[in-house]
């Protein structure tokens, strides 16, 4: 039975129709080669002799190179479906190539000459240089014709094309249009000035590899053909990026079934593949803005931990349920076959939100953990104490108070704020414990007279919560963790490794809830966050809490998701804000870019409501008129109340709307949905819908908070409109009714 090698193949789409024709040809392939119904065709006059064609349908064909290993089975490296022409056109000029200077395999167009691994490679720059052009990479950059063919392993033919583009744009429409992924990506840092050496360390070309190296054919086994060697080199990360082998039916069906938006299944970048098989000793971080595939290290993370070691407890976990729930999804479309572990403790993955957690430890502890609340709170939990949300009850405390402090403390936002990563987290329990309690970040300075002031409503709120038998979910962790850290019955739970996604949102109890759960050792914490994206939580200095990141962190730059174009519109919305990350160190935007090219953001305002309305009905009836798929259409509001009202006028225009109020639920139609509820979720085409005066920043939202609190409120609206316009992958709009909202770019 051969082998099947599935490529990434640029603008590649397929219709369903076709992609089940396609599954079926290649899984009759997969079974038996020499099948008369394949139509397998050895192509005449090709640049590559393994170059072969095959009969999908009428006027559709595969193009295939077969390898054939020393002693082993073929090989079919599957290139793609095309129309008839252009299934001969490719499988004559293009042929699949070993890379003697980085190791990867490529498909090489035959006007690229010199690309068949040589006997010995002589490195380009002992040849006859050829007059290199003044352009954009050699007079911005200093680049030369050597750097690109000797130090990355372009061609000589594409490395002249890119030195001779005369500016960005040129150079990057140039990049766009490359046949492999790895030319794509140092194409791409060669375009915004990355140096050599950074090039080849984010393409892992300097790091040992077990692979024999592709540049010392000499070196190689008696008796390997190229062939092997080729086989081979598919192995290795930076092939990895574009192709890989198949494992049955069910891998194939969902590769094929996927298409772009699934690839991140497949096909790894060098830089991610590292982060998804490293191992640190102690809590790991990896940054990154959105887009750049944080998610998709944790998920390839936890499928490697469990193969490495069946027998770990592994623990994904995020910010809320929904979002646990599309992680879960996600780690089973990636691999059905990862063991799900029955609770904390147990082998296996085990994928929940981060409440779910210590509801589940509460559950856990029992009567035990009521007695652990008295060293957090002051006082023991009764059974059957329900839980509520971190700000309720706090108007109600102050009401009841009547304190004498200055107006700007005396507000719900800045006692739960307090609260929240003061008083909880150092586990205060008495007014003279506060007295003495160190507040780094918190902005405004408390002397004891407004400390005693400020306690007597927080002593009022505790009073109120057991009365009414409620504990905070920020409560619910904090006690958690303390139960963790001093019942020896909590060792049962601990498990071995925790990747944490949407870092960024967990508050200080959430961490040493996690910190106290994990048992310490090698790859204990993995942590994945954006500091933009926190549209949630307070900031947060995880040494703080026992994690300590020092020395293990790092940050993903490449955006997968959306276009240069729409990536460049979403980090306007930040430009000139400081954002400070979990180190306690100031996070730019600087160095994000991305691997796509696309249309510019379209921007409508309009004078009113109705006529905002009918733009955004007009774009949808366009693109659905255009074959767009409709669940891969979405319109972003800030309210659900708005996205009703939105649903409701949709259809009065014959446009049909699905309201999404999770972010796990499906729709056949269009969307509309909070941009809250969007984030985790992607689109093919996003409209940001009324971001007008009044509306971002929310006006409701500014009014509650106090002045303490008001320039992190204005941090976490225009974070908001960051996520959301970072959900598009291809086209985004942007309307609005009267005035723009003052947190979009100015362009």
């Amino acid at each position: 039975m051969p082998n099947i090698v599935m490529t990434k193949v640029k603008d590649h789409a397929t219709e369903k129709a076709l992609k089940v024709k396609v599954f079926n040809f290649l899984a009759k392939l997969a079974e038996d080669d020499s099948s008369v119904g394949l139509h397998i065709e050895k192509m005449e006059n090709a640049v590559d002799s393994r170059a072969r064609t095959a009969r999908v349908d009428g006027s559709w064909r595969a193009v295939l190179y077969r390898l054939d290993s020393m002693g082993h089975e073929r090989t079919y490296v599957y290139a793609g479906t095309w129309e008839h022409d252009e299934a001969i056109r490719r499988a004559r000029t293009l042929r699949v190539n070993l890379n003697a200077v980085n190791g990867a395999v490529e498909l090489i167009a035959d006007t690229m000459p010199d690309q068949a691994a040589p006997k010995k490679w002589i490195p380009t720059s002992s040849m006859p240089a050829a007059p290199e052009p003044v352009s954009f990479l050699s007079s911005r950059f200093g680049r030369t014709f050597a750097d690109l063919t000797d130090l990355l392993g372009f061609d000589p033919t594409t490395a002249r094309r890119l030195l001779a583009a005369q500016s960005e744009s040129e150079l990057l429409d140039l990049v766009g249009a490359l046949e492999n992924a790895w030319q794509q990506t140092a194409g791409l840092s060669l375009a915004v000035g990355d140096t050599i050496p950074t090039i080849r360390l984010e393409l892992g070309l300097d790091q040992p590899s077990d692979e024999e190296p592709a540049t010392q054919p000499e070196d190689v086994a008696s008796g390997e053909t190229e062939d092997d060697r080729i086989l081979r080199g598919l192995h290795r990360p930076l092939s990895k990026m574009q192709f890989t082998i198949v494992g049955d039916d069910e891998e194939l069906r969902r590769i094929i079934d996927n298409g772009d938006f699934g690839a991140w299944r497949v096909f790894l970048h060098p830089e991610q593949e590292k982060y998804a098989t490293g191992h640190w000793n102690g809590p790991f971080r990896l940054s990154g803005g959105a887009g750049t595939g944080k998610t998709v290290v944790l998920l390839h993370r936890a499928r490697n931990l469990v193969a490495a070691s069946p027998s770990a407890s592994i623990v994904l976990t995020t910010f809320t349920r929904a979002l646990g729930e599309n992680l879960q999804r996600d780690l089973e479309r990636l691999d059905p076959s990862i063991p799900q572990a029955r609770g904390l403790g147990s082998p296996g993955a085990l994928v929940r939100g981060v409440d779910q957690l210590a509801v589940s430890i509460r559950d856990h502890a029992g009567e035990a953990f009521g007695n652990a609340g008295e060293r957090v709170l002051g006082a023991i939990i009764e059974a059957g104490t329900s839980l509520r949300s971190n700000d309720a009850g706090w108007d109600e405390a102050i009401a009841d108070v009547d304190p004498d402090l200055p107006e700007a403390v005396q507000t719900a936002s800045f006692l739960a704020a307090e609260y929240l990563q003061v008083i909880l987290p150092n586990r205060i329990s008495t007014a003279e414990e506060y007295f003495s309690a160190r507040r780094p970040g918190r902005g405004l300075a408390l002397d004891r007279k407004k400390r005693a002031e400020l306690w007597k409503i927080v002593d009022r709120y505790r009073r109120d919560a057991r009365l009414h038998r409620t504990l905070s979910w920020a409560e619910l962790s904090a006690v958690a963790a303390a139960w963790l850290e001093e019942s020896p019955a909590a060792e049962a739970l601990r498990v071995d490794h925790i990747l944490v996604d949407e870092g960024q949102d967990l508050t200080p109890t959430h961490w040493q809830m996690l910190r106290a759960l994990a048992r310490p050792g090698r790859d204990d914490l993995f942590i994945a966050e954006d500091i933009h994206q926190r549209i949630y939580g307070q900031k947060v200095t995880l040494s703080r809490y026992g994690i300590k990141i020092t020395g293990r962190s790092r940050r993903l730059t490449l955006n997968y998701r959306t276009t240069s174009q729409n990536l460049g519109y979403a980090l306007g919305v930040l430009e000139g804000m400081e954002y400070v990350d979990a180190e306690g160190a100031v996070e730019t935007v600087g160095g994000y870019r991305s691997a796509r090219r696309g249309p510019e953001p379209l921007i409508r305002g309009k004078q009113t409501d109705a006529a905002q309305i009918d733009v955004v009905a007009e774009f949808i009836r366009d693109w659905l008129a255009e074959g767009v798929d409709p669940a891969t259409i979405a319109v972003l509001t800030r309210t659900n109340d708005r996205a009703t009202r939105l649903r409701e006028e949709c259809t009065r225009r014959n446009i049909d709307l699905t309201h999404l109020k999770s972010a796990k639920a499906l729709s056949t139609t269009p969307v509309v949905l909070t941009m809250h509820t969007a984030k985790g979720m992607e689109f093919s085409r996003v409209i940001l819908f009324d971001v007008s005066e009044g509306v971002i920043p929310n006006r409701a939202v500014l009014e509650r908070a106090g002045v303490a609190e008001r320039e992190d409120v204005l941090l976490r609206e225009r974070s908001l409109l960051y996520v959301a316009a970072s959900r598009a992958r291809d086209v985004l709009v942007i309307t609005w009714a009267g005035r723009p909202s003052v947190l979009l770019p100015r362009r």
